[in-house]
């Protein structure tokens, strides 16, 4: 047993001497050269590429960031096993997402990319502006190198696209009023926004089965219709006429169009407008898809 630790320990003294040797040929700079041109090598011979989109972008944060980790939790929370859960401010739903260092596969038109979730520690002695986390997080993005003509188009604007929807549909409908009429906030805001809890869906509305089935057609129909209202040079916007006595169901006839949507409401108080050009500053300052 003696004999056997004196050969590990000559051993090592071996290779610690070689190491010695090594440093004292090859500067850091020649390795780091070395390293380079190997990794060059590399990326010549092999068919994918890779693409690194970091939560924090020098000092600011990436919204891209943000945006594909709303994306991948769409897909994440079906196919993923080892998954981070979170819950927005001012949202009532969770959010599934990739744990550290995971990976999942998704597909964009018969495409196969794949994202791994890197979480390395952040180095110390890093100089910023601003206190950062103590780790760095970001995605990685592996496509094939004929494909990323596909990718750099259309995937990441359609990523930026859906997150979009998902934090919408995440969040808590607001109603907003215009009590003070033109006049603007300590933001620069002439809307005051309250959470929107009316229970009113297509679901619990007494009406005509046909008329509701239209109205719910048209309404999809208009909500997958920007580009074309694009395309054409038009606004895009919808318009619906209800009229009746009260109580005939107008005020859940819009809270069911606004669940069903997931768009926000606002209700224009004319009553406290004194002005075209106030009316002109609180439609401008509504929001898209409400």
């Amino acid at each position: 047993m003696k004999e056997y630790w004196t050969s590990l320990a000559s051993i090592l003294g071996v290779f610690a001497f070689c190491q010695t040797i090594l440093q004292t040929v090859f500067p850091p700079e020649l390795r780091f050269a070395s390293a380079k041109l190997l990794n060059r090598i590399f990326n010549c011979f092999s068919t994918y590429c890779y693409f690194e989109i970091t939560e924090i972008d020098g000092v600011n944060t990436n919204e891209l960031y943000n945006a594909v980790q709303l994306y991948l939790s769409s897909s994440v929370s079906i196919t993923g096993n080892r998954l981070s859960l979170t819950r927005a401010v001012n949202s009532s739903a969770f959010t599934f997402g990739l744990a550290n260092n995971d990976s999942i596969v998704d597909t964009f038109n018969g495409v196969n990319v794949v994202w791994e979730h890197v979480v390395t520690q952040r180095n110390s002695q890093t100089f910023s502006w601003r206190p950062l986390p103590d780790e760095k997080r970001g995605f990685t993005l592996r496509i094939k190198k004929n494909h990323k003509h596909l990718i750099l188009n259309s995937y990441l604007d359609y990523i930026m696209e859906k997150a979009s929807d998902i934090r919408r549909k995440n969040q808590d409908r607001l109603l907003y009023t215009n009590s003070r009429g033109g006049s603007l906030d300590s933001r620069g805001h002439p809307w005051e926004s309250v959470p929107f809890k009316h229970p009113s869906t297509f679901d619990t509305l007494a009406m005509d089965p046909e008329k509701k089935k239209e109205i719910m057609e048209d309404l999809i129909d208009f909500a997958n219709g920007q580009s074309f209202y694009h395309k054409t040079g038009r606004a895009w916007k919808r318009g619906y006429l209800l009229y009746g006595p009260p109580g005939t169901g107008k005020s859940s006839m819009i809270a069911a169009m606004a669940n069903f949507l997931g768009y926000d409401i606002y209700d224009l108080e004319l009553t406290e407008v004194h002005n075209n050009s106030e009316l002109r500053k609180l439609l401008m300052k509504t929001s898209s898809k409400s």
